[in-house]
């Protein structure tokens, strides 16, 4: 009965492990972006806004989304978090940075002054702050045989938005949102990680950016099989 039963958890795990399905409803508006300077005069990310409870998310969310930028277009000067981070610092903006930041939070308005003094340090005209509404993990047993547990559905979402204020002008050029829902069936232990829904996420809104004639790079589209 035991071999049986392994034969048959082993043509059910085949037939049904791996494959991903994912939902998303991602909505963008274009208020004032320049695609040619958003291309030639660099964009940087700034300390994302995060619900309490997702704090610790906040630089793998920055990292996803820098890292897709620059592995989906060529020739987008890129600047990350830690590199702004790095030039506030090197500049002397630290305490300037800290209370646009908690401005922000109160207001919802970057200071027009100290964003452009953080632009220029890191050497982009446009910034870029997310916000983490919500990151979510779970798992629904599916198929066990004689008590022993055999087939999980993982599952995951994540609720981003996303901000391009530019420098220059102290004005919001973009803005966009995604929530997005993935599951996949699987018998290992291995759940969705933050790192692949914040990709999927990140690359459903850099899709919906006005960036003109960028040139893509030729790497292959994410696989949606875990």
């Amino acid at each position: 009965m035991r071999a049986m039963a392994g034969l048959v958890a082993a043509a059910f795990l085949a037939g049904c492990a791996g494959t991903g399905q994912l939902s998303s409803n991602p909505e963008a508006t274009d208020f004032s972006l320049d695609p040619l300077a958003f291309r030639t005069d660099g964009v940087g990310f700034l300390t994302p806004i995060a619900a309490t409870g997702q704090e610790a998310n906040r630089v793998p969310l920055a990292v996803a989304f820098s890292s897709s930028l620059s592995d989906t277009f060529a020739d987008l000067e890129v600047v990350t978090l830690s590199e702004v981070l790095s030039s506030v610092n090197r500049d002397g903006l630290a305490a300037d940075y800290r209370a646009m930041m908690d401005d922000y939070a109160a207001t919802g308005v970057l200071e027009k002054e100290t964003l452009r003094r953080v632009g220029e340090a890191a050497g982009a005209r446009y910034l870029g702050l997310l916000e983490l509404a919500d990151f979510d993990q779970g798992e629904n047993r599916r198929f066990s045989i004689g008590g022993l547990r055999l087939l999980d559905t993982k599952l995951a979402s994540i609720r981003v938005s996303w901000q391009i204020w530019d420098s220059a002008t102290g004005a919001i050029a973009w803005e966009g949102t995604d929530e997005l829902h993935y599951a996949y069936d699987t018998g290992r232990e291995r759940p969705v990680t933050f790192g692949f829904v914040a990709d999927q996420a990140a690359s459903n809104l850099i899709a919906r950016i006005p960036i003109g004639d960028t040139v893509p790079r030729s790497a292959a589209a994410i696989s949606l099989t875990r």
